[in-house]
């Protein structure tokens, strides 16, 4: 328990230090994002799974780089892992559930709503012992808070 309180404090401190900056949804998926500047070569993001039972309410914690940028557009990779925050709690297993990849773009194409964004993403997944995996694809909105620095 005292190692859950330690790992939900430092990512609340983290949130607040790197200022967030951009907050997704990908519905198909009903995963919530919240991330540091994307428009940044390098950013984090923290996404939380909505629909989940107690027992099976995971996140993903991971680094993004951004490798291209448009005037309208960015494409970025990164990775990270998934924890399970009450996996200990119920089932005695270990937090950590798998690792994961991710490749996509967040596109701006709305002049009108500059802020407002597409995402598209594949993003390979493996469990912790690295015995099964998959590839997820996930499709979403995203809002840019402050400015968009493209080129």
């Amino acid at each position: 328990m005292k190692n859950i309180v330690t790992v939900l404090s430092i990512l609340i401190a983290s949130i607040q230090l790197s200022n967030a900056q951009s907050i997704s949804y990908y519905p198909f998926n009903s995963q919530l994002a919240v991330s540091t500047n994307p428009t940044n070569i390098a950013w984090g993001e923290v996404r939380m799974q909505m629909n989940s039972a107690t027992s099976a309410l995971t996140s993903e914690l991971g680094p993004m780089v951004t490798v291209y940028k448009t005037k309208d557009a960015l494409y970025y990779f990164g990775g990270g892992v998934n924890v399970g925050w009450m996996s200990n709690v119920f089932n005695q297993s270990s937090i950590l559930k798998g690792y994961y990849g991710s490749v996509g773009v967040r596109a701006y194409p709305f002049t009108s709503l500059p802020h407002l964004g597409l995402n598209f993403e594949f993003t390979p997944y493996t469990d912790s012992k690295v015995q099964t995996g998959l590839l997820r694809a996930w499709l979403g909105v995203n809002y840019h808070f402050g400015k968009n620095k493209f080129k």
